[in-house]
């Protein structure tokens, strides 16, 4: 029998986080009208009604919809544990010498184990359908395909960590954008750090004080209003390349965390994909690919360069596009 919402309250699994903390602005605001204008993908009614089934929870307690919000409280909703979703499990082998392999991970796809996943991973697939010994160096988005870089032995991945701290290992990603840049090439540099102001608590942004970040952009081709961008990512933040893109006003297609409204990926968090999400986002996923990766051998000295080409989704996409 599955549990109520009141029985799952202390069970982290069964709500996830709404927005961020009550900021001073917020304060005082009913909890049926804050939830209905800053959550838009739901009628205030059907607010109303997760309220009234105790769906809603205000720093882990159920409040009615006339709740008065207070500063620094957390909301969360029921969202209980589903059957772990299914992924693109077409992994394979592009390169190998000795005990250094590149992989070709799909999209989607997570890395490791993770909220609704367990099994359905890369370093799963990696173990069970490769070899127990491999283990991925570096890691892609869920979304992003292209070459994972993995070792069969500790030390060999220890030398290829170090490649990617001291910056010797070069990555090269390909991506299909919206708008067309205004130079052929181009450098973001702006620091990455939390986005104190969007309501998604995992999004990061451009902002003072952040991490220091540099990407290299070349503007490849035009089809349409999209663009073939090529990205060198000379840190390695999380969604650097996503976020630098976006923030030059060329969004990813498919991106629905950095997508102009915000509304949108708080819609798919709640929802899963829709046909109004991929309308809106323009792809089922962001369509970014860790295109090539060159780097020193930790055994044999010397070094290497491997390409992977586009995969089917991102090649139909970008053919279909009327010129």
């Amino acid at each position: 029998m599955s549990k109520s919402p009141e029985q799952n309250q202390e069970e982290d699994s069964s709500f996830r986080s709404l927005g961020r903390p009550i900021i001073p602005e917020k304060v005082g605001e009913r909890a049926d009208f804050y939830l209905a204008k800053n959550f838009p993908f739901l009628s205030r009614s059907a607010w109303v009604k997760r309220l009234n089934n105790q769906e809603i929870l205000v720093d882990g307690i159920s409040v009615d919809r006339a709740y008065k919000l207070r500063l620094g409280q957390k909301l969360s909703f029921y969202h209980p544990p589903t059957i772990e979703p299914e992924v693109s499990r077409d992994i394979y082998p592009i390169w190998r010498v000795g005990a250094v392999m590149a992989v070709f991970k799909p999209a989607p796809l997570p890395m490791h184990e993770n909220g609704a996943y367990k099994k359905n991973t890369f370093a799963e697939l990696l173990k069970t359908e490769i070899g127990p010994e491999w283990a991925a160096v570096h890691r892609l988005d869920r979304e992003t395909s292209g070459i994972v870089l993995c070792g069969a032995t500790y030390e060999v991945r220890k030398q290829l960590s170090l490649a990617l701290s001291d910056r010797t290992m070069q990555k090269e990603y390909l991506a299909i954008a919206h708008g067309a840049p205004e130079h052929k090439t181009w450098i973001e540099e702006g620091a990455i750090g939390e986005l104190q102001s969007s309501e998604i608590r995992i999004k990061k942004w451009v902002t003072p004080g952040g991490l220091p970040s540099e990407t290299h952009f070349e503007f490849m081709e035009q089809r349409g209003e999209y663009s073939m961008l090529r990205a060198r990512p000379r840190t390695g933040r999380t969604h650097q390349i996503r976020i630098h893109s976006a923030f030059a006003g060329h969004h990813l297609v498919g991106d629905r965390l950095f997508y102009p409204d915000e509304e949108v990926f708080l819609d798919w968090f709640v929802n899963g994909i829709t046909d109004r999400i991929i309308e809106k986002t323009g792809h089922l996923r962001c369509l970014l690919h860790a295109h090539g990766i060159s780097f020193r051998h930790p055994e044999d000295g010397r070094v290497y360069e491997v390409k992977c080409p586009l995969p089917d989704d991102m090649q139909d996409f970008w053919q279909n596009i009327p010129t």
